[in-house]
């Protein structure tokens, strides 16, 4: 059973997203030209949160290879124009929790 607010900001960003690579590359034999990402859960946000004071471009492409379902070298070998469009995705579901997002 899923509830839904009408007014949720966020329905653009329900379910997962696909994101088709700007620079599409491979990797170990393996040709990546989009990434599929499902939504962070509660227990990616926290373990994202308890590494990325020590190294926030780490802690990111740990939590986006979790939510595309991909090795960490996989999403360490993306490209940074990729990397920021992806983590922009990202930082949206952040930006839900903070006190100035509440509505």
């Amino acid at each position: 059973m899923t509830s839904r607010n009408a007014t949720n900001d966020a329905a653009e960003t329900s379910g997962p997203k696909r994101f088709d690579l700007i620079k599409p590359y491979e990797f170990r034999g393996q040709r990546y030209d989009s990434f599929m990402a499902r939504e962070p859960r509660v227990r990616d946000i926290r373990t994202f949160l308890k590494t990325v004071e020590a190294d926030p471009i780490l802690a990111t492409y740990t939590t986006l290879a979790q939510l595309c379902g991909v090795d960490e070298p996989v999403m360490a070998d993306l490209h940074t124009k990729d990397f920021g469009i992806m983590k922009q995705w990202f930082e949206g579901f952040l930006s839900d929790l903070t006190p100035d997002s509440q509505h």
